[in-house]
């Protein structure tokens, strides 16, 4: 049986806001492509039945186009916005906010196609439900965008500081950046903190079972009474004891490093963004700097304050990452210490049962650490977008 990919729906969404705002716009200039779309992937069987259904395929398209209306009268209103703002921007701070509404616009409408995808399965199982004989066929509906680019022209032209320097638009990106890497940093550092508590756990074992069966073949003969160190490769040819505990150890013990390589290389990472962004953040204060020869003194501070408090922010985030990055190296300690106690009970020697009891001592702590530098980074993210928003209304909407 074949398969049908299906544009179910199509909604226009250019000439939707060009006929409903027509003459309003004079700096923001739309795209002519503006696609909302829903596809949907089906069997062919079930694709004939239900192009023959006219009513069903109504409900589709009125379910779907009422999620995209919805869509439309939010964008409306943040290019009506854009609209007033243009008209107070010179070139380069026009097309800074440009690049802004054009990503803005497409994560909502982004969001707007796959609710629309949602409505038409919506639709198209309660068509099934009416047909148990098409229950068995397989459904799947995605929502996709076309969106060319928006540019927008500024309706003044300065001789300071240009718009363009001032805005933040680099910085947030980078700090956006960050927050990402750290998200994954925390998938990392939770499963290596998990398996660490694992090895604790399997180790113990294998202590218990080293301390019962070494008691026992001693009292057995089948090993000497004076032999002081036995290991289990020893124990198991001499009483024939398999520990399949083990093997499962040494797997988790190189699952555990190689989480901890990982979460290393995010951390490596992640402190390359935050100097990213605070260079963003250098510019931007001498961009500044310049705007004080020639703005009224208010308005240049509270930017100047915006931008003290990311700064301060962004410390706190490379402070936390520093701190995560002693915990990695701790961490990477720690795997060797269970690797080190796990090869001393194989092989017996000396004072292997205190390598045991300190490796199972240890915190496991990674994503602690890592938790601190998420607060951090979603921190900073709060403040650069602040910083983004005083110097929109305190500079460039008031120039």
């Amino acid at each position: 049986m074949g398969t049908k990919k299906w544009t179910a729906v199509e909604y226009d969404a250019a000439k939707y806001l060009e006929t409903q705002m027509r003459g309003e716009l004079q700096f923001v200039t739309l795209p002519k492509v503006m696609l909302l779309q829903v596809v949907i992937e089906m069997d062919d069987a079930l694709y004939k039945d239900i192009a023959k259904n006219p009513s069903t395929l109504a409900k589709l398209q009125q379910a779907a186009g009422d999620k995209a209306r919805k869509a439309m009268g939010d964008a409306m209103k943040k290019i009506v916005a854009a609209e007033a703002k243009a008209a107070k921007f010179n070139k380069a701070a026009a097309a800074a906010f440009a690049r802004d509404l054009q990503s803005t616009l497409e994560a909502d409408f982004q969001k707007a196609s796959d609710a629309m995808a949602d409505e038409a399965v919506e639709v198209i199982e309660a068509y099934r439900k009416g047909k148990s004989e098409l229950l068995a066929f397989r459904i799947k509906s995605v929502g996709k965008i076309a969106l060319n680019a928006i540019t927008m022209t500024g309706g003044i032209v300065l001789s300071v500081a240009t718009a363009g320097a001032l805005s933040p638009v680099g910085i947030i990106g980078v700090v956006r950046t960050s927050v990402g890497i750290v998200q994954e940093g925390l998938k990392l550092a939770s499963t290596a903190d998990k398996m660490a508590l694992l090895i604790q756990g399997e180790l113990a074992v294998l202590r218990k079972i080293m301390k019962e069966e070494v008691a026992k073949a001693k009292t057995s003969g089948k090993i000497a009474q004076g032999v002081k160190e036995v290991g289990l490769n020893l124990l198991s040819k001499a009483v024939g004891l398999e520990t399949p505990s083990l093997k499962n150890c040494q797997s988790h013990i190189d699952l555990h490093n190689i989480n901890i390589s990982k979460l290393e290389k995010e951390s490596k990472k992640l402190s390359v963004t935050i100097y990213d962004a605070m260079d963003e953040q250098e510019k931007l204060a001498k961009a500044l700097k310049t705007a004080k020869a020639t703005l009224p003194a208010d308005k240049v501070g509270k930017a100047a304050l915006a931008l003290e408090k990311s700064e301060k922010a962004l410390d706190k985030l490379l402070q936390a990452t520093i701190a995560v990055n002693e915990r990695v190296e701790v961490a990477h300690e720690r795997g060797k210490l269970f690797q080190k106690a796990l090869d001393g009970m194989k092989d017996g020697i000396p004072e292997w049962l205190k390598y045991v009891d300190t490796a199972c001592g240890l915190a496991a702590d990674l994503a602690m650490a890592i938790t601190d530098s998420s607060d951090a980074a979603s921190a900073a993210l709060a403040s650069v977008l602040t910083l983004e928003a005083t110097i929109g209304s305190e500079i460039i909407d008031r120039l």
